[in-house]
């Protein structure tokens, strides 16, 4: 501002330009196409909503455009639809203070249109305090989206932006929001992509859109609200990704997971009708919103796809899908320690005993034959968290002892090598770029704790003081703080014995740990070591295996290569 004008806030402009109609409160929301202003109403002596346009796509739509489409969805009359009261362009009057400070510039004038005030929540709003809803609800949510859909589409109108946070909960029923600048956007489509902004949130984006499509229909909206109904569901959209490019990546080239694998009590016909909205092809989805909105109501309907009953195709899907990660994740010790849990006295001092035996070509299944058959097992032995195959990467999963399928960890794309904390409220974890990462049990963000600067994933352990023990590139034993930090070395590598650490497993007291390693080139087979930290020596205990594991009976645990689990008891 110049020297003797004063600085005029958006909101002062707003409030000068409406103030005939409006008494501006203050601002309740904000996002990419709009801000959201609570004001009451002074003619009709209630509370609205008032949206205004942000000023760069109020310049692509232009005026006369957004107030020709807008009497448009003024018309759209639905029990499940936000009504429009009013819209319009507001310009503050030319005001002159005793400091020269004028209004008088193309920006203060608004494109706006009001809303009743929902006192209620949105979708967005639920699902953050909740995570998951229940399926009646979920189910109950998305038909009554379909059925606005439905009537919207028929009156020419698709949406283009169904997403959590314009689906508005009041009074126990869902109402869609926004219809008035997802039409008025879609009009400037061409305008719209040559200045970069585009109508739509990757995370729920239909492929076509994604494209960058000008011609939209219904088919666009169902996939929209295929995603919404699936993050209800399972608790997170079909596709995540650090940036929108690798979001969108997902929705061209990925097929996503069915929700019964994350939740097995979803039925049937509903999981089946959610991935048939979320076909790439739009031919392959539903044809209207209210084939939709059948489908998840209606359990003998047919798949729209394969033409079998939903039943059967699902736990088809469910049978090939997770049995090997499963037994991937098991390998062994998580299976006979932390879930079957023997009782010591059925391991005799100082033998051997089977537990469990297996081919080792048993545990590599087409579906995850390139993750590293690698598990973790929480203290307590009611969980395991391992790594799958999830398109062209990979992601840690988890699995309650209670739960029928695994559950992917939102955040830990690339992950692999999992280790629990010796609390089992956190799981650490290697990722892209040899990253040493550590991810809450609960959720929440993924946290680096040291970088190895390589692409290898290696197996780590957590150990009661509060370090992390891994292996780097070279084979060497490092440490760093789970705190994150400066990894520092506690035994280099050894050029004539090769270290694979193809397991690694705390020992009690943080006295150090036991990782398997073979001298040489392995040609004579992998063997079982104890490193002790305090001492800084190495011991062999089993030559001849394959891993090893200290259980907290006191037991080593270990498996041979030709297969079997086998148990000793530490000398007395």
């Amino acid at each position: 501002e110049g020297e003797g004008e004063a600085v005029i806030t958006a909101l002062e402009r707003l409030t000068a330009a409406l103030a005939d109609k409006y008494r501006i409160d203050r601002e309740i929301g904000a996002g990419g196409m709009a801000t959201v202003y609570l004001a009451h109403d002074i003619k009709h002596d209630r509370k609205v909503a008032i949206k205004v346009l942000r000023p760069e796509l109020a310049a692509v739509i232009g005026a006369e455009r957004f107030l020709a489409e807008i009497k448009t969805t003024a018309n759209l009359q639905h029990p499940h639809i936000l009504p429009l009261f009013d819209s319009g362009m507001a310009t503050p009057p030319v005001v002159i203070d005793d400091r020269s400070s004028i209004i008088d510039h193309p920006s203060s004038s608004f494109l706006f249109y009001v809303m009743p005030f929902i006192d209620g929540e949105s979708l967005r709003d639920r699902l953050t305090r909740d995570k998951q809803l229940p399926i009646r609800d979920a189910v109950r949510i998305a038909t009554e989206v379909a059925g606005a859909l439905d009537y919207a589409h028929r009156h020419g109108i698709v949406h283009r932006d169904i997403k959590p946070e314009n689906i508005l909960l009041h009074d126990g029923r869902a109402l869609v929001a926004d219809f008035g600048i997802a039409l008025a956007a879609s009009t400037a489509g061409a305008r719209m992509t040559e200045t970069g902004m585009s109508l739509g949130t990757p995370t729920y984006m239909s492929p076509e859109q994604a494209m960058g499509e000008r011609t939209l229909d219904a088919r666009t909206d169902v996939y929209a609200l295929g995603c919404v109904t699936y993050e209800m569901l399972v608790g997170d959209p079909p596709f995540l990704g650090s940036t929108a490019q690798a979001i969108v990546a997902k929705v061209m080239t990925e097929k996503p997971l069915s929700p019964t694998r994350v939740r097995d009590t979803v039925p049937d016909h509903v999981d089946d009708a959610v991935l048939t909205a979320l076909e790439k092809l739009p031919a392959d989805r539903f044809a209207t919103a209210a084939e939709f909105a059948a489908a998840l109501t209606g359990p003998g309907t047919t798949s729209s796809r394969t033409g079998r009953p939903f039943a059967a195709r699902v736990t088809s899907t469910r049978r090939s899908r997770f049995v090997w990660p499963v037994a991937t994740g098991v390998l062994g010790v998580a299976a006979l320690w932390g879930w079957l849990r023997p009782s010591p006295s059925a391991a005799p001092n100082r033998q051997r005993v089977v537990l469990w035996k297996s081919e080792f070509s048993d545990f590599l299944s087409p579906s995850s034959a390139r993750v590293e058959s690698r598990v973790a097992i929480s203290p307590d032995g009611a969980s395991i968290v391992f790594a799958d195959s999830v398109g062209d990467d990979t992601q840690l999963f988890l699995k309650q002892r209670d739960a029928a399928w695994p559950t992917p960890i939102v955040g830990t794309e690339g992950g692999a090598g999992p280790f629990f904390s010796p609390d089992g409220e956190w799981i650490g974890y290697f990722s892209h770029g040899g990253k040493v990462r550590k991810v809450r049990v609960s959720g929440g963000g993924s946290v680096e704790l040291a970088s190895l600067g390589n692409e290898t994933y290696k197996m780590g352990a957590w150990l009661e003081d509060g370090s992390v023990i891994f292996v780097d590139a070279s084979g060497a034993l490092a440490r760093v703080s789970e705190q994150g930090g400066t990894a520092t070395t506690l035994r280099p590598a050894d050029p004539t014995h090769r270290d694979d650490a193809s397991t690694l497993s705390p020992l009690p007291g943080s006295r150090g740990v036991l990782f398997t390693g073979c001298p040489g080139n392995c040609a004579s087979g992998s063997a079982v070591y104890a490193f002790d930290i305090a001492r800084d020596t190495t011991l062999l205990l089993v030559s001849d295996a394959t891993g090893g594991w200290y259980a907290p009976t006191g037991h080593l645990l270990y498996t041979r290569r030709e297969g079997g689990l086998y148990a000793m008891a530490r000398a007395r």
